[in-house]
């Protein structure tokens, strides 16, 4: 009975299996060009930020990849979209996103935005902070 349930749970519900989404970022500092140590938040004078961004699962096929970077509440302004990452493969389903501005960072929260072949699959917000 229980397993008839189930079998009938996934034929009506089959999307559920195959979410996606983000499953966890991590922020790491910058190494001579490489990811260096993980930090919980970027300094100003950081000026290369890396993330690995770890998704939930994955769909199979050629998928493309965007990582939108916004500025949504720093002394530079509010809303701002900063750069952009894009991508066409990943490494056991976390894309390794790298990003740079030729100055210091403004102070502030951020949000990354992630979205396969254009439509969006998850954002996070992380902060770039002078306090430590």
């Amino acid at each position: 009975m229980i397993v008839r349930n189930l079998l009938l749970g996934l034929a009506l519900f089959p999307m559920a299996a195959f979410a996606l989404g983000i499953e966890s970022v991590t922020l790491k500092s910058d190494d001579k060009g490489e990811a260096g140590e993980v930090v919980e938040v970027f300094i100003p004078t950081d000026q290369v930020h890396h993330f690995d961004i770890k998704l939930d699962a994955i769909k199979t096929g050629n998928h493309e990849f965007l990582v939108e970077f916004w500025a949504v509440d720093t002394t530079a302004g509010e809303n701002l979209k900063v750069t952009e990452f894009r991508s066409k493969s990943l490494v056991t389903n976390t894309i390794n996103a790298k990003i740079s501005l030729p100055r210091e960072w403004p102070v502030g929260q951020y949000r990354l935005d992630v979205k396969m072949d254009g439509n969006t699959i998850g954002s996070y917000e992380y902060d770039v902070d002078d306090s430590e």
